[in-house]
């Protein structure tokens, strides 16, 4: 498969994947930062840098809907993106209780498990993870999605955070055989940003940078992403 063409599909899918959310999302704060610039979430203080191992961070959008809240996005030269998500699971942004989290979780591995019902061409296994050194806090799952004779394998992850949910969705080709490992050096990476006093967000440096204003949501490339 060639290179073009695994990064269309990976795209094609990981779009399929936040298609409902988009439909409801509303109208969204898109916000451009410089390539080598920190992205700083004023609601936790979480410091996201412009490279995370091999991912690029390449745009932040914000959602006025709490429910959909922020999402960073990295990608990398082989076309491979990793998204993370701070989110509530209403409207008032109250802090989620653990229970609420692990009912969550429960549901959107089910919802990503039942994709073949929204789109009969799709269809998900649940494969194994491969073997790590730590256990990241949180819910961690992978699947491989087929879409005919083509298939991508997505990783999730869910923390709890100051009272609001944090989720990684990672999309790659198997036959990048070196992606497997680069997906859990990036969930490494967020694990670590929520652990407490070693997370970079727990250190003076890592105060707010001033925000740019929001351009305007028609002046964004076509990809898009929410917390499906």
């Amino acid at each position: 498969m060639t290179h073009f063409f695994r990064t269309f599909l990976i795209g094609a899918v990981a779009g399929f994947l936040c298609l409902c959310g988009v439909l409801t999302a509303g109208a969204q704060d898109i916000f451009r930062r410089p390539a080598m610039e920190a992205f700083v979430d004023k609601d936790t203080l979480l410091v996201f840098p412009a490279q995370v191992d091999t991912f690029q961070k390449v745009r932040v959008r914000k959602n006025e809907n709490p429910v959909f809240g922020t999402v960073v996005r990295y990608e990398n030269e082989l076309g491979s993106c990793a998204d993370v998500y701070i989110y509530s699971l209403d409207t008032g942004a109250k802090p989620v209780r653990r229970d609420m989290f692990e009912k969550h979780c429960r549901e959107t591995d089910l919802g990503i498990l039942e994709l073949s019902a929204q789109n009969p061409k799709l269809s998900v296994d649940r494969i194994g993870a491969p073997e790590r050194k730590t256990s990241p806090d949180g819910f961690e799952a992978h699947y491989r999605i087929h879409n005919g004779s083509t298939q991508m394998d997505s990783v999730l992850y869910l923390a709890l955070y100051k009272g609001k949910l944090v989720k990684v969705r990672i999309s790659y080709s198997p036959e990048d055989e070196d992606e497997p490992a680069h997906s859990r050096l990036f969930i490494d990476f967020v694990a670590a940003l929520l652990d407490g006093e070693n997370s970079p967000a727990q250190k003076p440096e890592a105060a707010p940078q001033p925000q740019e204003k929001p351009e305007a949501a028609d002046a964004e490339p076509p990809k898009t992403e929410t917390k499906s």
